[in-house]
């Protein structure tokens, strides 16, 4: 009897020392297939470099004597650390979103609790109020509110304190739906994260850094996973036997891909690249006020898009179509882990965000009069030589 296992059996361990076991074709497509978490040995890298066809001579006998052998070596290792960097990056940049998102969303629950202790304790607003604008945050108009309020302020129809008791309930309500954007960025970047985990390499990459035409790849690739399943298969059935006890093993093939998955995702280097914005200065202003909450709404899902899509075009090529969005949000991680606001913070800076603004800040600033600039004597000899002398002849 079997019974249906509650965790997986695999380790990365037991991974790696069936794939050890396999003959070195299977060995090395099963390596390039898990390229993402596992990099081909420099004996899989000769191995290669020899079983690659001449293009020279596919028709017929391949020459005994190969040439430049170390610039094949050299190819290789770069197409291999092509892929290898890609598919890095491909998992690293939905990560850097759910470990961003995860936080926002703790900070954003704090700053919720802020507002609402401010509103039942110093404003008095009961629960059964609290309730229905949670109701209707999401179909709530701020700016039109905001507008009316002051408005109504400068008008004098509305006192100070209840100005700024509806002004932080709309804020309130700004919040939550702030925070509801984030949970459904959450659920997509951890759908992302968990399909970027479990894909392998294609097999037109795997033809292309074992440099083998797709018919003969096919063939090697069935044989090889085939070998890989059954080794592993075995190993399992050897450790169920001494244990005494019998499991039913899921799809093996995707239980690898899950297990590796699980490993820490590698932090790549990159550098800043225009698109998203013209400088990296201008970018990083922009960061910071996504990370505390100042964007305008209005701007902040078209900004966000901005920061975590594919940058794909003819210009950058594929190698760079993470990179652009990997950079921004590594600087926005940072910005992040630099600010840790405490409930009573959070309260200040609610109360004076909200708070009305007196007619003395509406005012301008008093600007000092401009004083006449003197020009120095040199500055008066250039003009006059573009003005030229004066025609004395005109004056007789």
């Amino acid at each position: 009897m079997t019974t249906a296992i509650t965790h997986s059996p695999l380790t990365f361990e037991l991974i790696e020392t069936v794939i050890e076991t396999l003959p070195v074709q299977s060995r090395i497509m099963v390596r390039l297939l898990l390229l993402q978490y596992l990099e081909p040995s420099e004996e899989d890298i000769q191995f290669i470099v020899e079983d690659q066809p001449d293009s020279r001579f596919m028709a017929g006998d391949q020459p005994k004597k190969r040439t430049s052998l170390v610039a094949a070596i050299h190819e290789v290792t770069g197409r291999i650390g092509q892929y290898s960097g890609f598919l890095r990056q491909k998992r690293e940049r939905p990560w850097l979103q759910v470990e961003y998102l995860k936080k926002q969303i703790a900070l954003a629950d704090l700053t919720i609790l802020a507002a609402e202790g401010l509103l039942t304790s110093k404003f008095q607003v009961d629960r059964t109020e609290l309730k229905e604008r949670k109701k209707t945050a999401v179909s709530a108009l701020p700016k039109p509110e905001i507008r009316r309020l002051d408005r109504t302020l400068e008008q004098e129809e509305i006192s100070e304190d209840d100005f700024h008791r509806e002004r932080l309930l709309v804020e309130y309500q700004t919040l939550l739906r702030r925070r509801e954007r984030q949970r459904r960025r959450l659920k997509n970047a951890e759908q992302e994260y968990e399909l970027s985990g479990i894909s392998s390499l294609q097999d037109h990459e795997v033809a292309h850094i074992w440099g083998i035409p797709l018919g003969s790849l096919s063939a090697r690739k069935v044989k090889a996973l085939t070998q890989y399943i059954t080794a592993l298969q075995a190993k399992l059935d050897e450790e169920s036997a001494s244990s005494g006890s019998q499991q039913a093993y899921p799809d093996l093939w995707r239980e690898t891909l899950r297990v590796l998955s699980r490993r820490p995702t590698q932090r790549s280097i990159v550098t800043f690249i225009p698109g998203i914005e013209r400088t990296e200065e201008a970018l990083i202003e922009k960061l910071k006020t996504l990370a505390d909450g100042t964007i305008p709404e209005t701007a902040e899902s078209g900004f966000w898009q901005l920061i975590t899509r594919v940058h794909d075009s003819e210009h950058s090529g594929p190698w760079h179509s993470h990179a652009r969005a990997i950079f921004a949000l590594q600087r926005l991680f940072a910005i992040q882990s630099d600010s840790e606001p405490t409930l009573d913070e959070l309260e200040e800076e609610l109360l004076k965000t909200t708070r009305p603004k007196s007619k003395d800040d509406a005012l301008p600033a008093h600007q000092p009069d401009e004083q006449t600039a003197e020009l120095s004597e040199q500055a008066l000899g250039v003009l006059n030589a573009l003005a030229g002398e004066i025609d004395d002849k005109r004056t007789t």
